[in-house]
């Protein structure tokens, strides 16, 4: 059966709350596929050159 998300929304799934992983992309990342899968998590994202540097902050 295929996942139900994308390389990016399992990435934020799988970060430890206070790690932090870069998203290369020029859109904002968006959280809703990954808040429907884990209501309890939240993230912060920054931009930097080139991409996003996401952290997860619970």
């Amino acid at each position: 059966m295929p996942k139900a998300y994308g390389n990016v929304t399992e990435r934020l799934l799988k970060l430890e709350p206070g790690r932090s992983c870069v998203i290369t992309s020029q859109r904002r990342v968006d959280y809703s596929v990954a808040r429907k899968h884990a209501p309890e998590r939240a993230w912060r994202a920054e931009a930097r050159e080139g991409g996003w540097v996401v952290t997860r902050i619970r």
